[in-house]
């Protein structure tokens, strides 16, 4: 008769793990597609600075627009990171329990439980974990698992 496994650990929500998840999660575009837009609104504010004649305003707002944008393409990482240590998770301890129904996370804020029968598509790299299933996707970093954790799950998610 099988033993159920079971697998429980604690991490902190820190700039780190948020950093890692970001890296590990990011999907890398080529620098046309990542500042195509910026460039499509600096050449609409321009024309309409320069050729259509329209309200000053309206076309130096475009070409402000424009300046935005390409400043949060540039700074994407920094202002995710900004914005996931201003919730109110950071610095927080998170536990994490692996059993044979799937993964829980527990913390003081957030709760919840993603079944292995919910799990579409795993996607590994050297520091992490992306589990794909019907409400999105979830990451789970590999410096908190065991080897025989890492191996449990991508088993069951295979089978």
């Amino acid at each position: 008769m099988n033993t159920p496994f079971q697998f429980k650990t604690s991490f902190k929500l820190d700039k780190s793990h948020f950093a890692q998840c970001f890296d590990d999660s990011v999907t890398e575009r080529t620098a046309i597609q990542k500042y195509r837009n910026a460039a499509i609104l600096a050449t609409v504010g321009v024309l309409l600075l320069l050729v259509v004649g329209t309200n000053q305003y309206a076309a130096f707002f475009v070409v402000v627009l424009a300046a935005v944008e390409a400043l949060s393409v540039y700074y994407k990482r920094t202002w995710w990171l900004w914005r996931q240590m201003l919730s109110k998770a950071y610095n927080h301890n998170v536990d994490l329990i692996v059993d044979d129904n799937g993964i829980t996370t527990q913390s003081f804020h957030v709760n919840s439980q993603l079944n292995f029968v919910d799990v579409t598509e795993i996607k590994q790299s050297d520091t992490g974990m992306m589990l794909t299933h019907n409400a999105g996707v979830s990451y789970i970093s590999k410096h908190c698992l065991s080897e025989e954790a890492i191996s449990f799950i991508t088993d069951k998610v295979a089978s």
